[in-house]
């Protein structure tokens, strides 16, 4: 079915673009009302992307709840020079408010820290060297290692059950629950609700190898060619060259910008549940903002590299489950930390670069971090939900 549309808002340094545009074909919006105001209500249908004649279709809140359980997944090893701590909240039930319950970590590798490390629901460490501390550990949930959990000066405190692979070398543990060390390693002093003396698997948090690890690639390659750009008038490539200040506000549906890059600024205000799709990546000298205010959402998919000199304003502290990026490709992830984070970042393959202390809100799942301050990562358990109003499977 048709159905008109308002159009897209194109702000320049000097000049106002609001054009009134042609007709939307959508297939998979089902049976569509003719007003593009009424489609776009409530933040308009559930977004379905990909191919159809590949496979079936992905919703993107499915999606989003599927890769973003953890608060913090790293798919190679974590060294962390400054603290670090997670903790989690549901911005559907309010702000945001310190030491909530949650915001687990996974980490494929070791896990290396010289300050203290506070998370706030579960670890796992998949690497057989396990953990090296030389500050404080606190784990709100349980713990697992697949290797030794080591600091001779460390203290570390697990609340739930801990399971180490290895020996226990610490000045003190204390388990809430079960501590289980396999009968050919010692627990050292540890104290705990009870000792077992048993093997313990090894764990691998994060799906990150090729065969389970989600491609945003395959995503932004088809919606290079199906996307809704023609409907609201909007050229692909009006972003690549920016100078000054430049707005652009996206309606619901499924959009291309061939790149996002120059020595200006860009605001990007989305209104309804859109997708965007930029193949050649984002490289700006001074700053970019993306606003998704209620009820809008942004699934962000990018290749290319990503890279924001200035400051980068990414989503809201009140409702970070509402933005989700994915990053296809292994260029690094250069982000100046002064800005706002909040968001769900998807990188499996890229490292996140942070300069001075990052504070997130939302979720990481990257190859590896580099940190040169401290890190808090605040979980928005909405993201768990964000596929309620997917079809059924």
């Amino acid at each position: 079915m048709k159905f008109h549309v308002a159009g897209f808002l194109l702000l320049g340094a000097a000049c106002t673009v609001n054009d009134p545009v042609a007709t939307l074909h959508s297939p998979d919006a089902g049976d569509l009302p003719d007003a593009w105001a009424s489609h776009c209500a409530d933040s308009g249908p559930p977004l379905l992307l990909g191919d159809p004649a590949s496979g079936p279709l992905v919703c993107s809140g499915r999606l989003a709840e599927t890769l973003f359980r953890r608060a913090a997944c790293s798919c190679e090893g974590l060294s962390l020079s400054s603290p670090f701590s997670t903790d989690a909240f549901r911005s559907s039930v309010g702000p945001y408010t310190p030491g909530g319950a949650g915001g687990d970590v996974g980490v494929n590798g070791a896990l290396s820290a010289n300050n203290r490390v506070q998370v706030g629901g579960t670890l796992q460490v998949g690497d057989a060297a396990g953990l090296l501390l030389a500050g404080p550990l606190s784990v709100g949930g349980d713990l697992d290692s697949s290797g030794p959990l080591s600091g001779p000066a460390v203290t570390a405190t697990v609340t739930g059950n801990a399971r180490v692979r290895g020996d226990v070398s610490l000045a003190a543990l204390t388990v809430g629950g079960v501590l289980t060390v396999p009968a050919e390693f010692t627990p050292g002093p540890a104290q705990a609700a009870e000792l077992r003396r048993e093997p313990v698997a090894s764990v691998i948090p994060c799906d990150c190898d090729a065969a389970s690890r989600f491609d945003p690639g395959v995503l932004i390659a088809h919606h290079s060619r199906d996307h809704d750009n023609a409907a609201i008038g909007l050229d692909p490539a009006t972003l690549e060259d920016v100078t000054g200040e430049r707005v652009l506000e996206l309606p619901c549906g499924r959009f291309l910008l061939t790149r996002v890059a120059g020595p200006g600024r860009v605001t990007l205000r989305i209104r309804g549940r859109t997708a965007l799709f930029i193949p050649g990546g984002v490289n700006l000298l001074e700053s970019l903002t993306v606003d998704v205010p209620p009820p809008g959402e942004l699934d962000l998919f990018l290749s290319g590299g990503f890279v924001v000199s200035g400051q980068l304003t990414l989503g809201s502290a009140t409702h970070p489950s509402r933005v989700r990026v994915y990053v296809a490709g292994t260029e690094p992830l250069d982000v100046s930390a002064s800005g706002l984070l909040a968001g769900n970042l998807y990188a499996p393959q890229a490292r996140l670069n942070l300069s001075g202390n990052a504070e997130v809100f939302g979720a990481l799942f990257v190859r590896g971090l580099e940190a040169s301050g401290a890190v808090q990562v605040h979980h928005d358990a909405d993201v768990l939900s964000a596929g309620a109003a997917c079809p059924a499977p």
